[in-house]
């Protein structure tokens, strides 16, 4: 099992806290002042004890005689001191408090920016298998966690830590006797307290992973709701819910029990421990009273001292019990964000040749075979070239291998075998950000995001709004966009909800019509047209394909009888390959394809 302190993500958590280091110092070196301040008012208590109030009957230690023989204020100015290291210890608890949690913000910000970075940079494939729920839990939720380890926990440990070393030392100068009578349950509460770390941290494990399928079960089952609410599952999905909810519920009430079971061990030994520091140290000193000669050499102001240092020092592990649920959560959560941050088998290869010509080439595919999942082929030793200029349309049954196509040109996924060339270079070696640059896509399950028109437009290229106009009048859309209220300027809804499926299409149309792309690719693009949209659309296509390499993906025949090359997908090969009137007059599978359509 592992432990609350895992020094490889302590070596890789330093790279995020290395640029505030000095705000760390500080809150450090606040805590630690703060811990001499708290630990030193027992002490000073014991001084104006031993000095004004009741001055010891026997000798007591050598430290504290000395200073009882030289003292020379007076008991009220005594007393104005321990006031003054009282309001510098409150002073220095605002400084602390407030710059620990400085400090801890700054880092989660930069946490959550590399973390998400990242994120952006993984393969499609790591998103086909993994839960955005899970991603949300990482981006956000993981991210609260090392926030408030730092703040909460890691910074005012070694404030903790260093006033216990204060008070042992302090103890066992003091009176030996004494401390390590108070002392005596220290070792046996320490192990509890192992105990009780090993036993959070697997219930912290199990709460992280329930809040993740948490989030996943809500996200989607919030942005599926008309699924949901189409098909009357309502109370099925409440029952599941109801299930995964008692998961995570069952695990927080374990931390709990076991939280509620270590308390009270803590106050059990703090006040045995006090007990016998007043029955021996007041044992004692009654014997001083009745005997001329001690040898225990104890005194008022020490036994009270004894008894608030004891009391202050568990009240730190105390503490830090309260702060093992914080530090476990944040263990537990930086173990599985700086597994993502660290993962570089999913992250997308970047560099490469930044040629920019080449996308006025052809495009090859040359012996291309690719599947999914192993022994389920989608694509079958695929043989195509596209000619720079020319428009090509892929039809087929669903299932036959199209989408991949645009998807091993696009380098979101490898081929098993063969090649996916431009010109005579392989995309596979060209650099990713200059080939997608150089390739608009325009899908079926169009995305739009929660903002204005304008900004969706120019999402890929930021242009002006009289820029945007201008294209708008050339791709005849200017009185399409303009009828919305406040035209570019109009707030379209989350993922474009205030929208028709045909309205966000066209909107997807003029996103990729501004990028400028040479090479289009138009995935199912009409499919959610009706009759009337699908025509404006269709006088647009035209001026978006000229003097461009298109490639046209579509189920609605209609909409590619003029492409300058049509292929047949079936079963992941190639079966047919002509233009529209080639095809009919073979009378194939294009042709009975064709021909369902006109029944």
């Amino acid at each position: 099992m592992s432990k609350i302190f895992d020094y490889q993500n302590f070596q890789r958590a330093l790279r995020f806290i290395y640029p505030y280091y000095w705000g760390v110092i500080f809150a450090i070196v606040s805590s630690i002042f703060l811990s001499v301040f708290s630990a030193g008012r027992p002490i000073l208590i014991q001084l104006a004890f031993d000095k004004y109030i009741s001055p010891p009957l026997s000798e007591i230690d050598s430290f504290t005689k000395f200073f009882i023989d030289h003292l020379s204020i007076s008991f009220s100015f005594f007393m104005f001191f321990i006031v003054l290291c009282l309001l510098l210890e409150s002073l220095l608890q605002f400084v602390f408090i407030y710059k620990s949690n400085h400090i801890a913000q700054l880092i989660i910000k930069d946490f959550r920016y590399t973390l998400f970075d990242k994120i952006l940079k993984f393969k499609i494939s790591y998103f086909d298998k993994t839960p955005i729920g899970k991603m949300i839990t990482r981006v956000i939720s993981d991210i609260e966690a090392i926030g408030s380890m730092f703040s909460q926990g890691v910074l005012s440990i070694f404030g903790d830590i260093f006033k216990i070393i204060i008070i042992i030392v302090w103890m066992f100068f003091s009176n030996w006797k004494l401390a390590l009578l108070g002392l005596s349950f220290f070792p046996v509460l320490i192990f509890f307290t192992a105990i009780f770390q090993k036993l959070m941290k697997t219930t912290f494990e199990k709460i992280r992973s329930s809040i993740s399928k948490l989030n996943v079960f809500v996200y989607e089952h919030i942005t599926g709701m008309h699924i949901v609410k189409m098909f009357n599952r309502e109370k099925n999905e409440s029952l599941k819910f109801k299930k995964i909810n008692k998961k995570y519920t069952e695990f927080n009430i374990d931390s709990i029990l076991y939280f509620s079971i270590f308390l009270p061990i803590i106050d059990i030994f703090s006040a045995i421990s006090m007990g016998l520091i007043v029955w021996f140290g007041g044992t004692m000193m009654l014997n001083d009273l009745t005997s001329l000669e001690s040898n225990f050499n104890t005194s008022i102001g020490q036994l009270i001292s004894f008894i608030l240092l004891i009391n202050m020092l568990f009240r730190p592990l105390r503490s830090m019990a309260d702060k093992f649920n914080t530090l476990q959560m944040g263990a537990v959560a930086s173990s599985r964000v700086f597994k993502l941050i660290n993962d570089s088998s999913q992250v997308e290869i970047y560099k490469g040749k930044k040629q920019k010509n080449i996308y006025f080439k052809d495009i090859i595919f040359k012996n291309v075979f690719f599947s999914y999942k192993k022994n389920e082929m989608v694509l079958n030793n695929i043989n195509l070239k596209i000619e720079s200029g020319k428009t090509l349309a892929i039809v087929g049954p669903t299932g036959s291998g199209k989408t991949t196509l645009i998807n091993l040109l696009n380098k979101f996924y490898k081929p098993n075998k063969g090649d996916v060339l431009i010109g005579d270079i392989n995309v596979l070696d060209l650099d990713i950000n200059v080939l997608r640059k150089n390739i608009g896509l325009i899908l079926q399950d169009t995305f739009l995001f929660s903002d204005s028109i304008y900004n969706n437009i120019t999402f890929f290229k930021k242009l002006n709004k009289k820029d945007v106009n201008a294209v708008l009048r050339e791709m005849k859309l200017f009185d399409f966009v303009n009828s919305f209220p406040g035209g570019l300027d109009y707030q379209i809804g989350e993922g474009g909800g205030f929208l028709s499926m045909g309205q966000k299409q066209l909107i997807s149309f003029i996103r990729t019509y501004i990028s400028f792309s040479p090479i289009l690719i138009f995935d199912e693009a009409t499919s959610s047209l009706d009759s009337e949209t699908e025509s404006l659309i269709k006088k647009s296509i035209k001026i978006l394909i000229k003097n461009k390499t298109s490639i046209i993906i579509a189920h609605r025949l209609s909409t590619i009888k003029n492409a300058d090359t049509i292929v047949f997908l079936k079963d992941g090969k190639i079966v047919e390959k002509g233009n529209h009137q080639e095809l009919i007059n073979i009378k194939g599978f294009y042709w009975k394809y064709y021909k369902t359509q006109l029944v």
